[in-house]
């Protein structure tokens, strides 16, 4: 007599189950293979163009080694996106490993890596006094990371200023990450957070149209919250808030 369980066959539901954990593994074993093969030229593209650029003059090829600068940055920027995805590709099925984090440590580090660019434009980051929150550590890190990057694309060309600061809230604590720039139009504001969504009237076609959609997804998987504000009518606030 088959077992049933409100008109279900409870059978051939453990089977089900059993071969959609299946499938969920081979996804999950095949996109980490992807991932490692599409670091590996973004790795070799990185130490590459450093090389070359180390052997060029730099009055005589000052141009070249600006572009092989700027290849070594977009490659650097993809890989992150790839890194950050895979992590939380591997962690979606698990609890997070939350853990005490140094947010002033965590955003100096972001910096750092940007620094290129930052020097590039000649703008500047501004933070201090940034507290230690919880939360797992590389996620943050993939998040903030993604913010910086977003500032700066749609922040002036020159000489902008990008502030990162936190407030604490009664539960949580609320992060904000405002530069200069076009005001986004409020009703793209929460739109922006979707997978490939382009605002209108941007002013360059960069990045992949993913970045935001994965600060979500990070936020989202820590209890918080993550939106948009104007800041002095000139100007954008990303916040997103962490569980204290």
């Amino acid at each position: 007599m088959v077992d049933t369980w409100s008109g279900y066959d409870t059978e051939a539901l453990r089977a089900r189950i059993a071969e959609v954990e299946r499938e969920k593994a081979e996804v999950e074993a095949f996109a980490a293979i992807a991932a490692h093969e599409m670091l590996k030229p973004l790795v070799m593209t990185e130490a590459y163009a450093a090389i070359v650029s180390a052997r060029l003059d730099d009055e005589a090829h000052a141009d070249s080694r600006r572009d092989l600068d700027a290849l070594a940055r977009g490659a650097a920027r993809v890989r992150q996106l790839v890194e950050t995805l895979l992590h939380e590709a591997r962690s979606s099925g698990r609890k997070l490993r939350r853990r005490p984090v140094d947010l002033q440590k965590l955003v100096r580090d972001c910096v750092g890596l940007l620094a290129p660019e930052i020097e590039s434009r000649d703008a500047e980051v501004v933070y201090e006094d940034l507290p230690p929150v919880v939360g797992e550590q590389a996620l943050l890190s993939g998040l903030l990371m993604n913010l910086l990057i977003n500032a700066l694309n749609y922040s002036p060309r020159r000489a902008g200023v990008i502030r990162v600061c936190a407030a604490r809230e009664p539960t949580a604590w609320r992060v904000a990450v405002e530069s200069e720039g076009p005001t986004i139009p409020e009703e793209d504001r929460h739109r922006i957070f979707e997978p490939f969504h382009r605002g209108r009237g941007e002013r360059r076609a960069r990045g992949t149209g993913l970045g935001l959609a994965i600060c979500r997804r990070i936020v989202d998987r820590h209890g918080g919250e993550i939106g948009v504000v104007p800041v002095n009518g000139s100007g954008n606030r990303f916040f997103f808030t962490l569980p204290a």
